[in-house]
């Protein structure tokens, strides 16, 4: 395991301010947990719940080390400044942009997918394909089925924009064949940009229901390609000790070959965020 593809840095610091936490991930600390478990680096991933849309700090944290660490900003794909606030971001560093629905994770929310889809929101994908950036959607179980069956049109206006979708798009893999939301998801595989993260919060998931995550990191690599799968922490949002989110990334290895291996959980986030992966490791 070589990248961590989804870790959320957080500081405790007036210079960027937003709410208080009790264990705060810093940069530093992040990359000390990288050494001591043989990881190469990260992707930073900007907590929204905790610093909003400013997303100073994954962006100077990566400038910063920029060897190891590659910022993923959260915006607002629906402001009407949106084009300019991505410029803003890319010009400090950042290598992708994260979009999630108003309304986050409350089930019944806003419905429809314009916060990623629509005509406003298509400005900040113009905006991305015109600097090289890759997309990210956070999709939530209540509004995974109709985000998923808009996603081909928007991928296929932005041939040469990679896309990432977290969580396994939400699919609900801790429940029995077929998975709820699969089909959805599954619709994708011809649309070769779409690339599928799963992360420690799908793990917990799984193994809360005695399901082997091996078998579901199986089960995607065998529809995507293990070229378009990659692995992340999800540090600071699921409960779970880096250490423990290391080990069980790893096991979860188990049933794939180890160049498919090589890719989850490394390569393929290497190539997507500009990041290396020494030969050493």
């Amino acid at each position: 395991m070589l990248i961590d593809a989804h870790a959320h840095l957080t500081v405790n610091d007036p210079a960027y301010p937003g709410t208080e936490v009790r264990d705060p991930m810093t940069a530093e600390r992040l990359l000390a947990a990288l050494d001591e478990h043989g990881l190469a680096g990260a992707v930073a991933v900007q907590r929204a719940h905790v610093y909003g849309f400013d997303n100073s700090y994954v962006v100077d944290s990566a400038a910063r080390h920029p060897d190891r660490l590659a910022a993923m900003c959260v915006i607002d794909a629906l402001a009407p400044d949106a084009e300019s606030v991505v410029r803003h971001w890319a010009s400090r560093s950042a290598v992708a942009m994260r979009l999630t629905a108003p309304g986050g994770n409350q089930h019944g929310g806003p419905g429809g997918a314009d916060w990623f889809a629509g005509p406003s929101a298509l400005r900040v994908w113009r905006q991305a394909a015109d600097l090289g950036l890759s997309m990210c959607l956070h999709l939530y179980r209540w509004n995974r089925d109709e985000c998923l069956a808009a996603l081909p049109r928007v991928v296929r206006a932005f041939p040469d924009t990679p896309v990432v979708l977290d969580h396994i798009a939400s699919v609900e893999a801790n429940r029995p064949h077929p998975y709820p939301g699969a089909s959805g998801l599954l619709a994708l595989t011809e649309l070769e940009q779409v690339h599928i993260k799963v992360t420690t919060l799908n793990y917990a998931q799984l193994l809360a229901a005695g399901v082997a995550p091996a078998e579901v990191v199986a089960w995607l690599v065998s529809r995507f390609g293990a070229e378009r799968v990659l692995w992340g922490s999800d540090v600071t949002q699921t409960p779970v000790s880096y250490p423990d989110m290391v080990r069980i990334g790893r096991e979860s290895a188990a049933g794939l070959r180890p160049e498919d291996a090589a890719l989850v959980f490394g390569g393929t986030a290497a190539r997507l965020y500009g990041l290396t992966v020494p030969e050493t490791l």
